[in-house]
């Protein structure tokens, strides 16, 4: 592969700064909300004359435009959500509706098509996203016949992400280049490390706090040739001569993982190319927050027998 030297250190522009902050939540499963129970509301009648429903009813909203029923979720968390929403339509032809959240429209006039009897209830799942606590959502029909029975919600919303990603384009380059030309990157591009001894992309990684944190290396090496790489934080070796192996194909990528002592605040991480071959093509660095970021503390008053 041709490589370019290129001898002065580039810095993209346009960095957004982003904290690993230390995270315990769990993923949960989808929590209910039925549409006869209060605090969800139904423009038309709680009916209960088709089997098959959840609960003790479901919403039949009214015939016109802008029938609907309307439930109120609780996210513990800001983020994208997934709602699935469960629905008869005994008619032969589709009864659209606005599906919003906190009032925003997220699907126009989205499809509740012909389940083949009142008894048969399917269910349209879709992704939104949400704020933290109590959240809205609306179903409303945009015809004259008003929406599909409506049974109920199944609302999850993503735990907060416990990684951040720093990709390579955006960091500090030094004797390389951003190129695009091989699939299968993340990003926008991945560096293609000049062929030297003393190539480097160097990260800045910001911790909420202090702690051993794992960081992993996303490359590719279509050679059949080892292209090791010293990796450094903050100046400080953390895994020098770490092998970066043949990945079968430029457009093959892998994954290389150590664990790293960061500091509160900004961290430099460096992987700089120990032979001739110069690096691989690295596309990101994969910041972790371990379980506890908190290094362990030794006992006080400590004695040996």
């Amino acid at each position: 592969m041709q490589r370019r030297l290129r001898i002065a250190a580039l810095t993209a522009m346009g960095l957004v700064a982003a904290v690993l902050v230390p995270t315990t939540s769990a993923h949960a499963a989808p929590t209910r909300y039925e549409a006869e129970t209060a605090p969800a509301t139904c423009d038309g009648t709680i009916d209960s004359n088709h089997v098959g429903f959840s609960g003790s009813g479901f919403c039949n909203a009214l015939n016109q435009v802008g029938g609907n029923a309307q439930w109120t979720v609780t996210a513990a968390n800001a983020g994208s959500a997934t709602i699935a929403i469960r629905y008869a339509n005994g008619t032969t032809v589709n009864r659209p509706a606005d599906i919003s959240v906190n009032g925003t429209v997220v699907e126009a006039a989205s499809a509740f098509g012909p389940t083949g009897a009142w008894t048969t209830w399917a269910t349209k799942t879709l992704t939104a996203n949400v704020n933290a606590g109590s959240n809205a959502i609306r179903v409303a029909g945009t015809t004259a016949v008003g929406p599909a029975n409506l049974d109920f919600i199944d609302f999850e919303v993503a735990p907060p992400q416990n990684f951040t990603d720093y990709q390579a384009e955006s960091a500090t380059i030094s004797q390389g280049i951003v190129e695009s030309n091989h699939a299968g990157f993340t990003g926008t591009g991945f560096v293609n490390y000049d062929n030297v001894v003393g190539s480097y992309v160097e990260f800045t990684v910001n911790a909420a706090a202090a702690g051993n944190y794992p960081l992993t290396l996303r490359y590719a090496n279509g050679t059949t040739i080892d292209r090791p790489m010293d990796i450094t934080v903050n100046g400080a070796p953390s895994a020098p001569g770490l092998s970066f192996p043949g990945t079968g194909a430029w457009p093959t990528w892998a994954e290389k993982t150590i664990t790293a002592s960061l500091t509160a605040g900004a961290n430099k991480v460096r992987a700089t190319a120990t032979t001739a071959n110069g690096g691989p093509n690295l596309d990101r660095l994969r910041a972790s927050v371990p379980a506890d970021a908190e290094p362990p503390t030794a006992p006080a008053n400590l004695r040996l027998a």
